[in-house]
């Protein structure tokens, strides 16, 4: 229910509010590596990566309430799957 880092041991971050969500840093996390975050709240989260690291490409990735993404890293920032 508030801003959070995401752990490399987590897999599923289930959240409810409007605040955001860090990914660990890239160089933390194995390759191939997957995270799913889901909005189970009426808020917005925001998903941001570790520093200047980017998911597709973008700063940052809105999910919107009851939507879910999963991400992946690719060794030095995170895609959308």
């Amino acid at each position: 229910t508030g801003s959070y880092t995401v752990s490399i041991n987590d897999f599923c971050v289930d959240c409810d509010g409007t605040f955001t969500v860090t990914l660990p840093p890239a160089a933390d996390v194995a390759a191939g590596r997957e995270f799913v975050i889901k909005n189970s709240g009426a808020g917005t989260i925001t998903l941001d990566g570790d520093g200047s690291e980017t998911i597709d490409g973008a700063a940052t990735k809105a999910i919107a309430s009851g939507a879910s993404d999963r991400v992946m890293c690719d060794g030095s920032n995170w895609i959308l799957l």
